[in-house]
């Protein structure tokens, strides 16, 4: 099984050598990693708005970022990746584990003590349930019949004549109704005006009538939607 590993630290250097040793742990374990290096908490939240992380090393200290609020953050948004903290400083411990973090490295830390950590991270993954298939909806692109998994899709917002589905790929225009896509949705979309569906796991959070997604963009919600909204989004 390939596994997404990313390295979150404001030294250029440190992210090198830490792919070097995964890469060492990966032909002598038999792992399989793909590695993404982020030197600042920006470039990291850019990242996860539309691809898949399974592991971070995140350093405590990113100068202008702490990586204790960074991990606190991706508990909340992106609870499936598992957190371990790479610093220099041992008195931030009790913090790490405040953030539901796996645990720490110390720098500078030797290959064996990431193995270690390494081991335990892949156990807790291999661990988890087998997702049920994704559920899938029909369009017709350019006049070619395509299949989209539902989770892939981000928002829907209707521009004239077509209906733009925006997924973490890519864009498709068709020439079909709102409406029309709605019925086929599963029940993680919620329509939040006359022109605009968005995926309930896109919405960062919702204040007044703007709804703000994890990549940015904002949509106003609907005087005949907002109720609805509300009750999908907090429960209620």
């Amino acid at each position: 099984m390939s596994y997404q590993v990313g390295f979150c630290d404001d030294e250029i250097y440190q992210i090198k050598v830490n792919n070097l040793l995964l890469k060492e742990l990966a032909a002598k374990n038999g792992y399989d990693f793909e590695c993404h290096g982020f030197q600042s908490g920006k470039q990291l939240r850019n990242y996860l708005t539309s691809h898949h992380l399974d592991l971070l090393f995140l350093d405590i200290d990113l100068g202008d970022e702490t990586g204790i609020e960074i991990a606190a953050w991706v508990a909340r948004n992106y609870p499936h990746i598992i957190t371990i903290f790479v610093t220099g400083h041992r008195e931030f411990a009790e913090e790490a584990f405040e953030v539901e973090a796996l645990g720490y490295l110390v720098k500078p830390y030797d290959i064996k003590k990431m193995e270690n950590v390494l081991k335990k991270a892949l156990n807790l993954l291999e661990k988890k349930p087998v997702e049920e298939p994704k559920a899938e909806i029909v369009i017709t692109d350019e006049n070619i019949k395509k299949k989209i998994n539902c989770p892939d899709i981000l928002y829907i917002q209707r521009q004239q004549s077509k209906s733009i589905i925006m997924t973490r790929q890519k864009e498709y225009q068709v020439y079909e109704t709102i409406t029309s896509l709605c019925g086929r949705l599963d029940d993680s979309f919620i329509r939040v005006n006359q022109g605009e569906v968005v995926n309930c796991n896109m919405i960062k959070e919702i204040k007044g009538n703007i709804v703000f997604l994890k990549n940015g963009k904002e949509m106003s919600i609907g005087r005949t939607y907002r109720k609805e909204v509300l009750a999908k989004y907090f429960g209620k």
